[in-house]
């Protein structure tokens, strides 16, 4: 079968996959030196977007590469139950049914969420195999699967029996519209104008934005330096309430910031987090205003029943009304939880929860990271992920909601402070002995168990999988989950394991709009990348993602680079038809052997090129990788080989040297090359599973004498090009390897000839070293410098113009940085550009001298 005249992946791609699957191409072979990826799960529930393509992209690159290196190499998949998240679109589902999770039994919900995600989840699994994901299907997990729920429990219960689990009431970040609580890395925060209240306690007039959390406050503070103030500390002090008169005790701390209002804060421990580390200072009691639905409860006399909102509204009018509010500063800015799903202000909220201790989990991470022991790409984020392990507080992992792993916790229903451990959450209620033990409603923090990904998915202790393949090779996931994610893989995988969980962590940025903006259901601009892909084909998609990217930073994503990416995969196919023909149907392969100049020569470019992108992808730099294989295949093998083959065939080298470019590219356009391997006629096997190529390059004495002929070549065409030359003569003046060469060099410039003379005449070559000149008119050379000149004078106005702007301090201060980073690369481009005139001024006026001489 021939390779039809154009690439249209979608006719191969499905096929393809397909292929590798039935020969079981992705399943782990041997066990030598093992190479291990984890897929970050996706939510199962969810179709992936461009930040799923690009981990996609960036983890099967180094799979492939590593499996054609010969490593015993496992991708495992994974999806993820995403619990609150998932829990939201559904109730988004029942609200449009008419119906409410509140009429549901937590088994009931849970159940109807399972048939929802079964129902959805083959979307995902199917764009996985659409970006041509290498996974091993076969070991695929759930992290609601068995095995997960079980090392859930098993660490749990580690934790508990080590003292590191404990349970206790305190401040958590709560979302009441959604009601169930938050870590506080989950929490967003936005700058917000929130009115600044000022009123009257007693002696003082005090400052704040919660004026409705007033019937829980327990003390007013002070700075213990606030001279103003020092003669109120330790004293109680009466204080005319909306309703009555109450007393409270005066504190100094050195919380409290004197520049703030007017020096003195009300002390709310139940409702504000520093409020709460100063009341376990000074022994605060504690009273709680909010409910769990959001609304003022009895404590707020009147006003029970109102929402925040409502209440703040209608206490402020109180205030008022008896006098008790001094003014309000309209312009106060303050600094705002949200909850990242649906942007209700998080309350802090009393509650008891499940926490981990997490002092003696994140010491162990740390020293892992300062000795080494895991390493970081880009290096910048080594350190953002040791402060913040280094400033960690306590972990609260209970959630109040159904989808999830429950907590296997009973409490004792006649004494609260009695909890035991129980791994069957199946029954509400159990017994150990004459005691009755109800569970614990709540589920874990989706992040507690996938901080066990790793070794969970592997099946630690005993599995086959985790003694080979733990710790993983490499964790490539998203920058923006370093805090949630890869920091708690770390400080589990070590307390449980006793070993790091992965020697390379891998962070890439956002994939932004072309405009740099995040992408956004709510701004509109989110790009489906399987769309991307059923235009321009996977390959492209993938490519057009690594392309120019950088670790750790976002980058916009442009059309424009997958159309690069689409040419580059057409451009192979062309170069594979071409192979195809000249090779003939009739071809057995014989062993390759250099014959000439440029078979030495690209071979000595393959080898390098090998070499260069071996050390790329050690060190992570797939767009660097990208760069050599683009260039590799369209300038040496296309505009170069490929053309020389025309004129010194070398059948077995050329095939050999398509096979070797094959391999080469095969990790980033997987489909493309695989769909050419299975086309030739002289190939086996599949692709996916071929070696890596090795290279025997031994005469780079060779390769170099053909990077001299591509020099002179190359001038010539420049110059023919520039100067719109038909029929010329190459002079030259006693040079041995013109004359070795001049039939490659009539044959790939197209000039008459090339004529040995005892002087030199007309436009002399410059870039190549030999003293050889093109036969050109006078006229023609004068007509071509003034343009030269003309062109070089206007280059000189632009690149002044460009340094006046860019020593404008003004400009610099005032100018956004993208705009100002833009005229910089613009000042080297053609400060370059003048460069290269300039010589080429200079060359065109030495060889005008010629024919003065003449």
């Amino acid at each position: 079968m021939k390779l039809p005249k154009v690439y249209q992946p979608q006719q191969y791609e499905s096929d393809i996959y397909s292929l590798w699957e039935k020969s079981r191409a992705f399943e782990p072979s041997g066990h030598h030196d093992p190479y291990c990826i984890v897929m970050p799960p996706p939510n199962a529930n969810g179709n992936l977007h461009l930040g799923h393509a690009l981990t996609i992209a960036v983890e099967d690159s180094l799979i492939r590469y590593h499996r054609m290196n010969g490593r015993a190499t496992l991708y495992l998949p994974g999806a993820d139950h995403a619990g609150f998240e998932t829990q939201v679109v559904y109730e988004k589902v029942l609200e449009k049914e008419g119906k409410s999770r509140f009429e549901f039994s937590r088994e009931e919900l849970f159940n109807q969420i399972w048939k929802f995600v079964e129902s959805n989840k083959g979307n995902m699994l199917n764009q996985t195999k659409q970006l041509g994901a290498s996974v091993d299907w076969s070991r695929f997990t759930f992290t609601l699967d068995q095995k997960i729920i079980d090392t859930t429990y098993d660490t749990f219960k580690r934790l508990w029996d080590d003292g590191l689990i404990y349970r206790g009431k305190r401040l958590v970040n709560y979302c009441t519209k959604h009601g169930t609580s938050f870590a506080d890395i989950e929490v967003v925060y936005e700058d917000r104008p929130a009115p600044l209240y000022y009123m009257k306690y007693g002696p003082f007039t005090l400052a704040t934005t919660r004026p409705e959390t007033k019937f829980a406050d327990t003390a007013v503070a002070v700075h213990p330096d606030d001279k103003r103030y020092e003669k109120y500390i330790g004293q109680e002090i009466n204080v005319q309430g909306i309703e009555k008169k109450f007393k409270l005790k005066v504190i100094a701390d050195e919380y409290v910031d004197p520049e703030f209002g007017t020096g003195v804060v009300k002390m709310t421990p139940a409702h504000d987090f520093n409020d709460w580390e100063v009341g376990e200072r000074h022994d605060l009691d504690v009273v709680q205003v909010i409910d769990y639905d959001g609304t003022l409860n009895s404590n707020a006399g009147r006003f029970e029943g109102m929402t925040v909102e409502e209440g703040r509204e209608a206490v402020v009018k109180a205030l008022k009304e008896k006098d008790l509010l001094e003014k309000i500063d309209e312009n106060y800015q303050t600094r705002v939880g949200v909850c990242y799903k649906c942007g209700t202000v998080i309350e802090p909220m009393l509650m008891e929860q499940w926490f981990v201790k997490v002092e003696p989990l994140a010491k162990k991470a740390i020293e892992a990271i300062e000795t080494d022991k895991i390493n970081f790409y880009p290096r910048s984020k080594r350190k953002v992920a040791l402060d913040y392990l280094k400033n960690l507080k306590d972990w609260n992992i209970s959630r109040q909601i159904s989808w999830g792993i429950p907590i296997p916790a009973y409490q004792n229903t006649k004494d609260p402070t009695d909890w035991i451990f129980h791994g069957n959450t199946t029954d509400e209620i159990v017994e150990e002995g004459e005691k009755e033990y109800r569970r614990d409603p709540d589920v874990f923090d989706t992040w507690f168990s996938s901080g066990q990904w790793p070794f969970a998915t592997l099946e630690y202790p005993k599995g086959k999988d985790f003694k080979q393949f733990y710790p993983l090779s490499v964790m490539e996931t998203g920058y923006d989950i370093l805090f949630q994610w890869v920091s708690r893989m770390i400080m589990l995988g070590l307390y449980v394991t006793g070993d790091i969980p992965f020697k390379d962590v891998y962070l890439h940025g956002l994939v932004l709009d072309e405009n740099g903006q995040k992408m956004s259901k709510s701004k509109g601009n989110v790009i489906n990348p399987i769309d991307v892909l059923e235009k321009y084909g996977s390959d492209a998609l993938r490519m057009g993602l690594l392309s120019g990217r950088s670790a750790g930073m976002n980058q916009a994503f442009t059309e424009d680079k997958v159309v690069g990416a689409r040419n580059f995969a057409n451009k192979l196919w062309n170069i594979a038809r071409y192979v195809e023909s000249v090779i003939g149907e009739d071809y057995t392969p014989g062993k390759p052997k250099a014959a000439s100049r440029a078979d030495h020569w690209i071979l000595q470019r393959l080898h390098e090129c090998s070499n260069d992108f071996a050390e790329n992808m050690g060190k992570y730099r797939f767009s660097e990788a990208y760069e050599l294989l683009y260039h590799l295949v369209w300038n040496d093998f296309a505009d170069w080989y490929v053309e020389v083959s025309k004129i010194e065939q070398n059948r077995d080298l050329l095939a050999h040297t398509l096979e070797i470019i094959l391999k080469l590219t095969h990790p980033f356009a997987p489909f493309v090359t695989e769909t050419i391997w299975q086309t030739l006629h002289w190939t086996d096997g599949t692709l996916a599973t071929e070696k890596w190529p090795t290279i025997n390059a031994d005469s780079p004495k060779e390769a170099t004498s053909f990077e001299h002929a591509k020099l002179i070549v190359s001038e010539i065409r420049n110059l023919r090009t520039h100067l719109k030359l038909r029929d010329n003569t190459l002079y030259y003046r006693s040079s041995q390897f013109i004359e070795e060469n001049a039939d490659l060099i009539i044959a790939l410039t197209g000039i008459r000839g090339c004529m040995k003379v005892e002087a030199g005449r007309g436009l002399h070559l410059t870039k190549s070293n030999v003293d050889a000149w093109l036969d050109v008119e006078e006229n023609v050379l004068r007509d071509y410098l003034m343009q030269l000149i003309t062109q070089r004078s206007a280059l000189e106005k632009q690149v002044h113009a460009l340094k006046k702007r860019l020593e404008n301090k003004e400009y610099l201060k005032k100018a956004p940085k993208k705009i100002v980073s833009q005229s910089n690369e613009q000042l080297e481009q053609q400060a370059a550009l003048k460069e290269r005139l300039d010589e080429e001024v200079d060359a065109i006026e030495s060889s005008l001298k010629s024919y003065q001489v003449t």
